[in-house]
């Protein structure tokens, strides 16, 4: 029994080199598209090393301003900054792995680009 994830791509190099094979005359096209995805997930992948990393630096001294707080309204300030900075970096990692991996899995899931996915042209754009 085949496994219904053996067939699901989780990099968008493994996407594009499966949609490859189908395409024809528009292989440098995805070439193209390939290195640019290549070079968009190392960005995400350092975004998310760097928001995370700032982040926890922020939430910590959020956490340190909140101890310190004689009053309460500066402890309830120090606490809604806190919770804005957890909800913001769950976002971006959220975010940066629904695109990196989660997308090139689901259009894979589906079969988007690959044999009996979407309909690929076999003209050339402007021929009949």
């Amino acid at each position: 029994m085949v496994s219904l994830l053996g067939a699901v791509v989780a990099s968008w190099s493994a996407f594009f080199a499966n949609l490859k094979g189908s395409l024809g005359n528009y292989q440098g096209t995805y070439d193209v598209l390939d290195s640019v995805f290549n070079i968009l997930s190392i960005v995400l992948w350092v975004v998310l090393g760097i928001v995370g990393a700032v982040g926890a630096i922020y939430a910590i001294w959020l956490g340190i301003k909140l101890a310190k707080a004689d009053e309460q309204g500066k402890r309830d300030e120090a606490k809604k900054h806190l919770i804005t900075v957890a909800i913001a970096v769950g976002v971006t990692v959220v975010l940066i792995l629904f695109f990196n991996t989660f997308l090139p899995m689901i259009l894979s899931a589906f079969n988007i680009g690959g044999t009996g996915g979407i309909d690929t042209p076999t003209t050339p754009p402007g021929k009949p």
